[in-house]
């Protein structure tokens, strides 16, 4: 059977767990697909490509429509889920936060289409619309990728940060106790704290109306 650029992402995406982003390569895809590398590169020319269409893939595969929203209000618990899903997506994968991060999604429809759509529907413009989704998935990238720094897969601490989570344990004292809890606490918990503290900022009525400072410049001296 003639190989898809499809193909080639999803191989890619079983192969994350095992290999890691540094690991990720057109030789490895190829082995684990029993061809040679450069049957490879007749549909991706190199490791970024590669990359673009594992995104897109991983999005594809984990990531479903929103179903109709009842209320125009509903948008910030809809984007709540979806920023939800989006993490469970790339802790699905080792490194699934730096695969994603920064790639061009390769597929015609518009990640984010749906919610973008929402928000505006509730009063936003589509400048304002655009910065709050684009806030939430930047929040959700970044934190996850902090995440799996820290642990590479669920459950399991890279070893750097174990030790130093010991060497807190063992100064004591409230500062050290609080530094331990903010770097090594409960991620879920964590998290849905960040995302509450985004979407209470979007969700003034100051953001709304789109209230700026304005900068006075001050008179002239002669």
């Amino acid at each position: 059977m003639a190989l898809t650029k499809q193909d080639i992402a999803r191989a890619g995406l079983r192969l994350l767990n095992e290999v890691g982003l540094e690991g990720l390569t057109v030789r490895v895809i190829a082995d684990e697909l029993g061809v040679k590398a450069p049957a490879l590169y007749w549909h991706l020319k190199n490791k970024q490509e590669l990359l673009d269409e594992v995104a897109t893939q991983m999005y594809l595969v984990h990531i479903r429509p929103l179903p109709p929203a009842r209320r125009r209000d509903d948008w910030a618990e809809r984007l709540a889920e979806r920023a939800r899903a989006l993490r469970r997506m790339m802790l699905t994968y080792r490194d699934g936060a730096k695969v994603f991060s920064g790639t061009f999604f390769t597929d015609d429809a518009l990640p984010g289409e749906a919610e973008l759509e929402e928000i505006a529907a509730a009063g936003y413009t589509p400048e304002q619309a655009l910065c709050v989704l684009s806030t939430v998935f930047h929040f959700v990238i970044g934190f996850t990728i902090e995440q799996q720094a820290i642990e590479p897969m669920p459950g399991k601490r890279e070893e750097r940060y174990e030790e130093a989570a010991k060497r807190l344990r063992a100064r004591g004292g409230a500062v050290a106790a609080a530094a331990e809890a903010t770097v090594f606490g409960d991620f879920d918990e964590k998290f849905e704290h960040g995302l509450h503290l985004v979407l209470l900022g979007a969700s003034t009525e100051t953001f709304k109306i789109g209230a700026k400072a304005k900068v006075q410049k001050s008179p002239t001296r002669r």
